[in-house]
């Protein structure tokens, strides 16, 4: 059964845009921060239109330069006055592609995909920055590592609790267990979770998920769960996430 949800609290990265972003928004030169080479190994890289903004101290970026038929990448030393051209090819393509979960950059090269990035925020101002999202591949289960350790680092769940203790595996904060019991049968629940507005029993589907293309994760607190369902007795976490991939997914695992 499928839960319509009225009221979401805590956005993940952002929430989904719907001012679409133009190509055009995008022309010219962005920076990223690249000491130690974090613009590839990053999930999240923030991109700023021009250096005064950035740390004197730092020395090493990757630069964008993005124009109506050309789509450049170099390494730039600020500090040696060295720049290194990352692609090669003149045949180089930059587009920009609508799906259900957002906005995706698309990198070509001679026809071919090089990589891919979900738009997550464009701030167009004096001090524009571009944030975006690195595709993440199935292998490395992020999302579902992500919501692992949600439940047992932000909403501190214990499985190994047997639910006679008094905070029923869920740490107890100034005298008062944050936690409803209605179950007697299962005194120590783990948090329900809804993909797209449906309960999902078995959390394995989570690992045929991206991270990228899950645009909201929102935990509610025992209160809020009860506005919801019954079923939620150690709160909730709610994903909203590629429809396409979800329903293809949800009719090999079920719940």
């Amino acid at each position: 059964m499928k839960i319509i949800l009225l009221t979401l609290s805590f956005i993940f990265l952002t929430s989904l845009s719907y001012s679409q972003t133009k190509k055009k928004d995008l022309v010219g030169e962005w920076y990223s921060d690249n000491q130690f080479g974090q613009y590839y190994k990053n999930d999240t890289i923030l991109f700023t239109r021009t250096l005064k903004n950035l740390e004197k101290k730092l020395c090493e970026f990757v630069k964008w330069e993005i124009e109506k038929r050309t789509f450049k990448i170099s390494e730039v030393n600020l500090c040696t006055s060295k720049t290194k051209r990352i692609n090669h090819s003149d045949k180089e393509k930059f587009k920009i592609r609508k799906t259900d979960f957002g906005q995706v950059i698309v990198h070509y090269q001679d026809s071919n995909l090089i990589e891919k990035f979900r738009i997550v925020q464009l701030k167009k101002n004096n001090d524009s920055e571009l944030k975006i999202m690195r595709f993440d591949n199935l292998s490395e289960q992020k999302l579902y590592k992500y919501v692992d350790s949600l439940i047992l680092k932000v909403l501190k769940f214990n499985p190994d609790a047997d639910g006679s203790e008094n905070s029923y595996g869920v740490t107890v904060s100034h005298g008062n267990p944050d936690i409803k019991i209605s179950d007697t049968r299962n005194r120590n629940p783990e948090p329900l979770v809804i993909v797209n507005g449906y309960p999902i029993a078995n959390r394995e589907i989570l690992k045929k998920l991206l991270l990228v293309e899950t645009y909201n994760i929102t935990y509610l607190t025992k209160e809020k769960s009860a506005e919801f369902t019954s079923m939620a007795i150690n709160r909730i976490i709610i994903l909203q996430t590629s429809e396409k991939r979800f329903q293809k997914v949800r009719k090999k695992y079920g719940r």
